[in-house]
């Protein structure tokens, strides 16, 4: 068990915040150096948060070990939570859930049809999740006070976990993860990043590195690459959770001094989306391919492809301002031979409409990159 960094810098805080062990730290940082000379850039590092856990690594296990905590110290027996239907956050919340005995239940609504969200849903219900269909985000709030109601008639405590784990006990995993950056820096595995490039849905991983980074010394500017349309992904919603989590801190301890944000703080890369949450763009699927033939890094196209097309971007058009750091967000554990697309049947109804029909665009150019073996 590795006890977070945010622990050794403040032990008061131990007093006060719920924390369990769940992930594998400090996640490696590697040098891209293929990438880096592909694409003429400054040294091109990469942390490989894929790797934070062998049951299922990516960005979440970092928040989880903060919220989970807080819902088994409020007695909760189960969780609550929501996300597109093939959603990251809710698979990791059901497989760690599921470890510390917090049964999943997931309110799920609509997006693009792609091969990772049937492997998503087929493996959310696997490990013991209820898929509830929300159709779209409007919806959602219907089917939480249904849940809510029908937990409450029998007695059991439920924890709301909202969008991503964003909270800001979630961004506290981030916040753990600027500081070990700066820890790897001093330790010389890097140099001080002129840049850290990460994709942003929901805020907590962008806005948990800023503080964290800052709190650790480091003047790293943050760059987070929107996949998620701007009336839900911005700076000033990136500045509100930056802010809320430097309140939380200051308010535990006012010795902290964590610094409050300004939404001109953020280097925001919006033009990463195309035609929406989910849809692929060639420049997003060419850095996946990249990525796997070049470095054997194992990406997606929602998130990951993203940020690093945007990171390539950013890391060519700017020499001057020195090092990149891009956060691989993803989960690199294998988990595709616990399921069969078969078995989409035992899933509720609503759910099957993504097993029939075509694909999203570009996906015939991308899942072949995703099945061929790493150099």
């Amino acid at each position: 068990m590795a006890e977070p960094l945010i622990f050794r810098r403040y032990p008061q805080l131990l007093a006060f915040l719920p924390w369990v062990s769940l992930g594998d730290w400090p996640t490696p940082v590697e040098r891209l150096g293929r990438l880096e000379k592909k694409y003429d850039l400054p040294p091109f590092f990469v942390k490989r948060d894929d790797l934070s856990s062998s049951f299922y690594g990516g960005n979440k296990v970092r928040k989880l070990e903060f919220t989970l905590a807080d819902a088994l110290r409020r007695g909760c027996r189960a969780v609550m939570t929501m996300g597109a239907a093939g959603s990251n956050h809710v698979l990791a919340t059901t497989i760690h859930g599921r470890r510390l005995g917090l049964e999943t239940v997931a309110i799920l609504f609509d997006q693009p049809r792609a091969e990772y969200v049937r492997r998503n849903l087929l493996l959310d219900a696997h490990f013991g999740a209820r898929l509830c269909w929300a159709s779209s985000i409007p919806l959602v709030p219907a089917v939480y006070l249904r849940e809510r109601l029908s937990h409450l008639l029998r007695g059991k405590r439920i924890y709301w976990l909202g969008p991503g784990g964003s909270s800001e006990l979630g961004c506290l995993g981030y916040v753990n993860a600027g500081l070990e950056i700066a820890g790897q820096v001093k330790e010389g595995l890097l140099p001080e990043p002129g840049l850290v490039v990460a994709a942003m849905g929901t805020h907590g991983t962008v806005a948990g590195l800023w503080l964290g980074l800052r709190l650790a010394g480091l003047s790293s500017r943050v760059a987070g690459v929107g996949v998620v349309e701007v009336m839900y992904c911005n700076p000033l919603l990136w500045a509100r959770l930056v802010n809320r989590t430097a309140d939380l801190l200051n308010g535990l301890d006012p010795r902290i001094k964590a610094p409050r944000a300004k939404p001109s703080d953020l280097v925001f890369v919006r033009d990463q989306l195309g035609r929406g949450y989910a849809h692929l763009t060639e420049e997003d699927v060419r850095a996946v391919r990249d990525a796997r033939e070049l470095e054997g890094l194992h990406l997606e196209g929602t998130y990951t492809g993203k940020a690093l097309a945007a990171a390539l971007r950013l890391g060519r058009g700017g020499k001057e301002n020195g090092p990149v750091l891009f956060i691989n967000t993803y989960n690199s554990v294998d988990l595709s031979s616990l399921v069969k697309e078969d078995d989409h049947g035992k899933l509720p109804k609503p759910f099957h409409r993504f097993f029939v029909g075509p694909l999203r665009e570009l996906e015939e150019q991308l899942e072949p990159v995703l099945r061929t073996d790493s150099p």
